[in-house]
Parts: structure tokens; C-alpha cells; sequence
């Protein structure tokens, strides 16, 4: 083969790499356009129908669906069910883009429900994504909700132990994570920068009439004491007694919101 033919056969064989690369770091990093929602069909009986979808914190609450369902009843005086859904490992941008490209994630939601509790911020603090990856997430969520009436409850990024998370990282993990926080400018703990970002999103497109937070700290605010009673050993999920502290914060939260329906006759 002459020079310039080697040469040339160089290039594409060190160039294609390099955009294989590119484009799956573009992809990995860049937030989810917003896709025009579909329509989802009211339910058309007296029971208050919430949603729990999100990450694992969504999935293990399953089995924690029915008691709470009894104990909001309880207080209301009328029928609740309250159904959860989760993916572990997902983050906000994942679960988003579920409604579109997962079945099981699209027939859930669309059973129609009044409220939709939202676990979503775990794993992008985790994975360091930048905090407008998390706020474009998040607006794309809350819009879907919204279009199709049903209140979002959005859970602020709890406490967790997002080092001893890093140290269970396998190496390849560990570099990926250094990498995102240099690209992302994101700090190793970056829970605080994540919730501030929430509290902008609301504020910058004027929803604070429109979704309920359940702040960290309503239950959760003694981190080095609440792990050892309301957190599994890995200091990241929570154990029984910590999804019922964290459930009856979200009681009060479906409670308030009720009262506002009764008075103004929304939802």
C-alpha cells in the first residue's frame, strides 16, 4: 500500500473510534427533548388514584403500596390506591423518556391517576450529570404530568450516602463518575447543588402552584442517626420504619392537596 493510501486508511481507522466516542458521550450527557405527551384517560370512579414511579426508591416501596393506601383512606374517608413503579439505576432523563419507549412504564401511567409521586435526582447526583441535565429532566416530567391533570409530588434528594456509594463503584464506574464530575463541574457530593436546582426549576417556570416537594428535612433531617434506623446497610435505600416516616410526610402532603381541591375544585 503506497504512504498516502496508508495514511489516509490511518485516519478512518483512528477517526471512527474517536466519533463513536464523541457521540456516545453527546448522548449520555445531553438532557431529553420534551416530546409531545400523549393523553391519558381519567379514571372514572370515586377512589383518589396516586402514582409512586421513579428509581428503586419507587420499586421497593411496593410492598409498603397497600398499608399507606389504608392509612390515607383512613384520614380522607374515601377510597385510595396508591400504586408504585420504579427502575433502579434510572435517572430523571430514563424515566422520562419510559413514557415513550417502555411498555410497562406506558401502561402503568396511563391508568389515569390524580397524583403521581416522583423519585427522580438519585442516581443523576450519583452518576454526576450536570444539574440543567436534572432541571430539563425534571421540566419534562412535571409538563407530562401537568398536561394531563395530574399533580406532581416531587421527593427532594434525600441524604443518602453518596460516598460509600462511589466506594462500591467497580474502577471503570469510579473513572466514569471523575470523568462527569470534570466535565459536568459537579462536586463529588452534589446533593445540595441538585436540590437548589429543583427549587429553580420551579421557580424559573412558576410552578409553585402547580406540584407539592416533599422536603428532605421534614424526614430526614438527622442523616448520621436516621441511617442507622430508617436506611438499609448500603446507606442509600431506606428500610421499613424509613418508608413509613417518608410515607407519612407524603400523607400530608395528598391531605393538603385535598383540602385545595375541596376549596377551589380543581383535580
Amino acid at each position: 500500500m503506497k504512504p498516502k493510501k496508508r495514511n489516509i486508511a490511518l485516519m478512518i481507522i483512528v477517526t471512527i473510534p474517536v466519533i463513536v466516542i464523541a457521540c456516545g458521550m453527546f448522548n449520555y450527557y445531553a438532557p431529553p427533548m420534551m416530546q409531545k405527551p400523549y393523553t391519558i384517560t381519567k379514571h372514572d370512579d370515586d377512589t383518589l388514584h396516586i402514582a409512586y414511579i421513579g428509581d428503586s426508591w419507587a420499586f421497593l416501596h411496593q410492598p409498603y403500596d397497600e398499608k399507606m393506601s389504608d392509612k390515607l383512606a383512613s384520614r380522607l374517608n374515601r377510597p385510595v390506591k396508591i400504586s408504585s413503579h420504579g427502575y433502579c439505576g434510572r435517572n430523571s432523563k430514563d424515566i422520562y423518556k419510559y413514557f415513550f419507549n417502555n411498555p410497562k412504564m406506558k401502561h402503568f401511567i396511563s391508568k389515569g391517576y390524580d397524583y403521581c409521586i416522583i423519585s427522580a435526582g438519585i442516581n443523576d447526583s450519583n452518576k454526576k450529570m450536570s444539574t440543567g441535565y436534572y432541571k430539563k429532566s425534571m421540566d419534562c416530567i412535571i409538563r407530562f404530568m401537568l398536561s394531563n391533570h395530574i399533580t406532581p409530588i416531587l421527593l427532594e434528594i434525600p441524604d443518602y450516602d453518596i460516598e460509600k456509594m462511589y466506594r462500591w463503584e467497580p474502577p471503570s464506574r469510579k473513572l466514569l463518575r471523575r470523568l462527569s464530575c470534570f466535565i459536568n463541574s459537579t462536586p463529588m457530593d452534589c446533593k445540595k447543588e441538585f436540590r437548589e436546582a429543583l427549587d429553580e426549576l420551579i421557580s424559573e417556570k412558576r410552578l409553585e402552584d402547580q406540584v407539592q416537594i416533599i422536603r428532605y428535612k421534614t424526614w430526614n433531617s438527622h442523616f448520621s442517626e436516621d441511617q442507622k434506623t430508617l436506611y438499609r446497610e448500603d446507606g442509600v435505600h431506606l428500610n421499613e420504619k424509613g418508608y413509613a416516616k417518608l410515607d407519612s410526610c407524603i400523607i400530608e402532603s395528598c391531605i393538603t392537596l385535598q383540602a385545595k381541591t375541596m376549596m377551589y375544585g380543581k383535580n
